[in-house]
């Protein structure tokens, strides 16, 4: 059988640049090529073609871009004969294309004509998803950004991938944005400045059937950590203004969310991040003539709950960068909590920086990976940490596996399957001190033995089981593990 391999020696075809109609062709070919690969051939990050083709996305000849809009696209369409595995390789790729889309617009100095063809793809991948698609929640920001941008022409690009996409799905661009609201609440957050609505942003109001202050106040938690983090102060200035609070009280308000987004930086940008922080509370006291002190332990004790849960959140995530940072910031809040609140910027960040230096190299495994019998005395004070929390841990992770009509949407299966996969880390975490919460972790599974991320739960069942291996377990202990399997299955 060919490979798309076996194509890569003609791959100078595609890179001349003297015949660039032949250039032009022979990306155009690559379509056939990829529609009819073997399944090992489909994943996307892992195909050099695939790679080379997204390279001609920025090129200089739009006939090359617009060919390579089509090959990319034939990664994630999903055709009649494709096989389950191909469908779920083919999902993969639709997401990983959105965060290839993002890539290649931070690698561009400023605007570009290049970025129509983004747009393009991007309505092509919403083209082709499903609404409930973990690719529909990137599609939409994506496409809305460009829409409240001060581009003219890329703006009416913008709208017309919305209509497209949205006659695809027979629903109208309103009930689109609707369906994402919250997924694209920050994109139309970041376009405010203090006095002044852009005229997108009241467009999308309209749409929406909403009052600027009610979208942002529903959506504050998400919209505030993204702005502050992504540096747009004007934008977060202007939050506070339409909600009529007090730029401090906003951000203290939402400083779980914030605060563990910063613990999940590199250890510069984090302090870097909180120092902005301070500054930006530290200022505000001084224009009202008030000298309060800004103080970061006092801060984190007052939102630790939710702010272990983001964490804790956090270790669900496949990247295992992600996963020893939010372990290692989980430490660092132990140790902040447990010490004395006169702990500056720079010694958290130092702590951090030590937590993750200590942290074993084999990480914690997956969900479903064996538990390890032993842990260091570190480890067991975390475990005992976390056991102190887990009640109010579990209890944001059942609201957020909590399904009902209004959640459909906005709480799709990647990130229920995140919080199961994060479930499972913590049960990895506690080790033999999970015996004392198994209860109420099974009670948190229970409800997603019956859809689409049982498979997950099921894993971390077996995490669980052997967690418990060694505990001394009473009969009704053993069944209330067991019943909820058994009226399962």
């Amino acid at each position: 059988m060919v490979t798309l391999s076996d194509w890569l020696p003609y791959w100078f075809i595609a890179s001349s640049r003297q015949h660039e109609t032949t250039s032009v062709r022979f990306v155009r070919s690559a379509v056939r090529f990829i529609g009819h690969a073997p399944p090992e051939d489909m994943a996307l990050k892992s195909s050099p073609l695939g790679q080379g083709i997204i390279r001609r996305l920025s090129s200089s000849n739009r006939e090359i871009r617009l060919a390579a809009r089509d090959a990319v696209l034939s990664y994630s369409q999903n055709l009649l004969w494709d096989s389950d595995a191909v469908a779920h390789i083919k999902q993969a790729n639709r997401t990983e294309t959105m965060q290839i889309l993002h890539k290649l617009v931070q690698e561009l100095n400023g605007p570009s004509i290049v970025e129509e063809v983004f747009l393009l793809v991007a309505g092509g991948i919403g083209r082709v998803s499903q609404m409930d698609d973990n690719a529909m929640c990137e599609v939409l920001p994506y496409m809305v950004r460009y829409y409240c941008s001060s581009n003219v022409f890329l703006r009416a690009v913008a709208m017309e991938q919305l209509l497209v996409v949205s006659q695809v799905h027979q629903v109208s661009v309103a009930r689109l944005l609707s369906c994402f609201s919250e997924h694209i609440s920050c994109a139309l957050a970041g376009t405010l400045i203090q006095g002044l609505l852009p005229a997108p942003f009241v467009q999308c109001m309209k749409m929406l059937e909403t009052a600027p202050s009610d979208f942002l106040n529903r959506f504050q938690a998400r919209i505030v950590p993204e702005l502050f983090i992504g540096g747009n102060e004007t934008a977060l200035k202007a939050v506070a203004s339409i909600l009529d609070i007090r730029l401090p009280v906003l951000c203290v308000n939402q400083a779980a969310s914030i605060f563990a987004r910063m613990f999940l930086m590199d250890d510069q940008p984090m302090q870097q991040a909180m120092l902005r922080f301070v500054s930006l509370l530290s200022a505000e006291s001084e224009l009202d003539k008030e000298q309060v002190e800004v103080n970061i332990p006092s801060l984190l004790r007052s939102c630790s709950v939710k702010l272990i849960f983001n964490l804790v959140l956090a270790l669900g995530e496949h990247d295992s960068i992600l996963r020893k940072r939010a372990r290692s910031a989980i430490a660092t809040v132990q140790n902040i909590l447990d010490g004395a609140n006169t702990q500056g910027v720079a010694v958290i960040v130092q702590q951090n920086t030590s937590n993750m230096r200590n942290m074993a190299s084999d990480e914690s495994p997956r969900s479903g990976g064996p538990a390890k019998p032993h842990m260091a005395a570190s480890s067991q004070r975390l475990a005992a940490f976390v056991s102190q929390h887990i009640l109010g841990v579990l209890a944001y992770m059942n609201e957020l596996l909590r399904d009902t009509p209004e959640t459909a949407m906005l709480r799709n299966e990647h990130m229920r399957r995140k919080a199961v996969m994060a479930i499972g880390e913590m049960v990895t975490l506690l080790g033999a001190q999970a015996a004392a919460h198994a209860n109420n972790v099974v009670a948190s599974l229970t409800p997603v033995l019956s859809g689409p991320i049982a498979d997950c739960a099921l894993d971390v069942w077996v995490v669980l089981a052997e967690n418990l291996q060694h505990a001394r377990l009473s009969a009704d202990q053993v069944n209330s593990l067991l019943v909820p399997l058994v009226a399962a299955f």
